[in-house]
């Protein structure tokens, strides 16, 4: 009996503290999927139980290469939407509105996909947060892959009722959809072009949910849609031929794998490292050719010359690699020039796969000077694709992407947490298998062009270029000159511009892509005056948070309790009056890269904590002691924080139970 009243009093101290925060009476989550291009809104509803004032936070992770587009809260019914500035203007409307004592924050982060938002409660009061975001959905080893991080969202809620809907259509028959590892979700055929999957709980699941859909791949000469809308029109042209289409296979290539081997790859790392390229190594089909060097402070090569996939070369390079062990420093310089000085003039398609964990720390270190050596070394056009395995530092990971992004490849971050080898290897599989190269996109009357993709075309992929057209054309021609494994080969169609109102998404697929392509250019280039304002301009036209422009939201003064955002180690202030029913209002935005033409691009700050998927800033409220010491006067002392009743009542019923058991002893 005695333990069952500590239990009782126990269990009723925890629900008094849980009690204590806002909850969660539902979570929203509709998005629409078209032809690849994804646009999601989030909604939250949170309550504040008590009697007293109290603060909390919004959070929802988003995608690394989505562009929020829309912010509002909904208080006591009435919306307050958050406008996309330029981001000096949005630092300046922060300031004006802390100097006149209104609720006004700036949130400025660096690479943040965890979004996150401080909330002011008044007593038993419920306010409404709203987020958008859009990104591409692009097609990999001939699968489409949305997700939804809802295991990663927000820990440190109750959610009463959780709610997903999302719908996809595609111009071409999708063929099958399903949400791999996610149990409970509802799939559901609309039509041959039409698709939803629909999730509803009283919990956040244990997973995050992945829907992956496959379509009809289109015609040989790829499908064109098109919207025209205030004198302007779109095009969208999608290209992506099978081997079957072609009448062909895949092409051969040339592979070297150059994988880092100093002491910091020590440990598991260099385990997982040999199990990934053993298992790699041993799938490369016979028509390849090979090799793997091993680099630390200097560079081991499997052979000096490039060697035919067969099963005993295979085999012995398998022994190589497993014979190896982690020591030394990191000669990244060498260890390329060297890879590259092996490639010959040949038929087949020549790639490096570059695997690194940290920065080059032996023979040249400076990152400009070997991103000039690999240039001017790489006169055969080979493709650099890096993994760039557990790197967190976000200048050094610039620096590798910008060597693959000027070497026709790509780099690709992977933590060392969760399935991170079948990740690799996923990642090798998506560039393993050419299908044409050597891509070159004409068109009449289309200006402003873009391309999604690079030069080659992998199988399972597809080439997305999309362009602006006149109001007056009637029809555009495509004329695209590829090499295959039979030759140099032609496609060229005309298509007949029909606009449709299901193809609006398509001059904001063209923005999120030309914005895309400005940034990758400002990682090889440096920022420039004209990147940047080009950049600025699209991102206010189309309404997306890029690097440049802010989301700034701010509601009216009224017995609001301020607060302020600590970011980059820089304190922002504002007054602090009464706390009553209005959030802080917060800018959420991307720091701009920070760089000058020749100077090493972006590198994070201590305030930026890393963790796989996400690096999340703090948003600290400040008291206001540390407000007016940053030269703001507060018009009212700000009163005691709510939350000391419930310390007090949890102390006053477990000295009612010590009292109860000592009594009975």
């Amino acid at each position: 009996m005695q333990k069952l009243i500590v239990i009782s009093l126990v269990l009723l101290a925890l629900t008094t503290i849980a009690a204590a925060q806002p909850v969660v009476d539902y979570l929203n989550i509709n998005a629409d999927v078209n032809n690849g291009y994804a646009i999601t809104t989030v909604e939250e509803k949170l309550t504040n139980p008590l009697d007293t004032s109290t603060e909390d936070e919004f959070k929802f992770m988003i995608p690394e290469e989505a562009f929020i587009s829309g912010f509002t809260l909904i208080i006591d019914g009435k919306e307050y939407n958050a406008d996309v500035l330029p981001k000096q203007e949005a630092k300046e409307k922060f300031e004006q509105a802390a100097s006149q004592g209104k609720s006004a924050g700036l949130l400025e982060t660096k690479k943040q996909n965890l979004f996150s938002y401080s909330l002011s409660f008044a007593p038993r009061q419920s306010i409404i947060v709203r987020l958008k975001y859009e990104q591409a959905v692009k097609k990999s080893l001939g699968e489409y892959e949305y997700a939804l991080f809802l295991r990663r969202t927000d820990q440190a809620h109750i959610v009463n009722a959780l709610s997903v809907n999302l719908n996809i259509s595609s111009v071409n028959d999708i063929t099958t959809l399903e949400t791999p590892g996610f149990t409970g979700a509802s799939v559901k055929y609309l039509s041959t072009t039409k698709g939803q999957v629909k999730y509803s709980s009283n919990a956040l699941p244990d997973k995050d949910l992945t829907v992956v859909y496959t379509t009809n791949n289109p015609p040989l000469n790829g499908d064109m849609l098109f919207y025209s809308a205030g004198g302007q029109g779109y095009m969208m042209h999608v290209f992506s031929p099978s081997e079957t289409d072609l009448g062909t296979t895949a092409l051969s290539k040339d592979i070297i794998f150059v994988v880092d081997k100093s002491g910091s790859m020590g440990g598991e790392k260099i385990a997982q490292v040999k199990r990934v390229f053993t298992s790699i190594i041993s799938d490369l089909p016979p028509d390849d050719y090979f090799n793997i060097l091993f680099f630390d402070t200097s560079v081991q090569s499997f052979s000096t010359t490039l060697m035919e996939a067969n099963t005993k070369n295979k085999a012995d390079a398998a022994n190589f690699v497993n014979s190896l062990d982690a020591s030394g420093g990191t000669n990244i310089n060498q260890a390329l020039l060297d890879s590259l000085a092996m490639f010959g003039n040949s038929s087949r398609v020549p790639i490096i796969v570059f695997l690194t964990d940290g920065a080059p720390t032996e023979g040249i270190t400076s990152p400009y000077v070997i991103r000039k050596n690999i240039r001017d070394a790489n006169k055969l056009k080979v493709s650099i694709f890096t993994i760039a395995f557990g790197i967190e530092d976000e200048g050094n990971y610039d620096f590798l992407k910008a060597l693959s992004l000027e070497n026709y490849g790509k780099a690709q971050r992977f933590y060392l947490e969760g399935g991170v080898e079948e990740e690799m290897k996923g990642f090798y599989k998506t560039i393993s298998t050419p299908l044409i190269t050597n891509m070159n996109f004409t068109y009449n009357a289309v200006s402003e062009i873009v391309n999604t993709g690079q030069n080659n075309l992998f199988a399972g992929s597809d080439a997305i270029v999309l362009g602006k057209y006149g109001t007056g054309a009637s029809t555009i021609t495509s004329d695209v000159i590829a090499t295959t494994r039979t030759g140099s080969r032609n496609f060229k169609n005309s298509f007949n511009v029909a606009s449709k109102p299901e193809n609006s998404f398509i001059p904001r697929l063209w923005a999120y892509t030309t914005i895309r392509k400005l940034m990758d250019r400002i990682d090889v280039e440096g920022e420039t005056e004209p990147l940047k304002s080009e950049i600025t301009r699209l991102s206010l036209n189309f309404k997306f948070v890029t690097p440049y422009t802010s989301l700034f939201v701010e509601v009216p003064v009224s017995n609001t309790k301020s607060a302020a955002t600590a970011i980059d180690a820089k304190t922002e202030a504002v007054s602090a009056t009464q706390p009553q029913s209005v959030p802080t209002a917060v800018s959420y935005a991307s720091t701009p890269p920070g760089v000058t033409p020749g100077v090493m691009p972006r590198v994070a700050t201590a305030a930026a904590t890393a963790v796989p998927a996400a690096t999340s800033a703090k948003i600290a409220v400040h008291t206001p002691a540390e407000i007016a010491k940053a030269g703001v006067t507060p018009r009212e002392q700000t009163p005691k924080e709510p939350g000391f009743e419930v310390v007090f009542a949890i102390i006053g019923l477990l000295s009612v139970a010590y009292l109860v058991l000592r009594k009975r002893k």
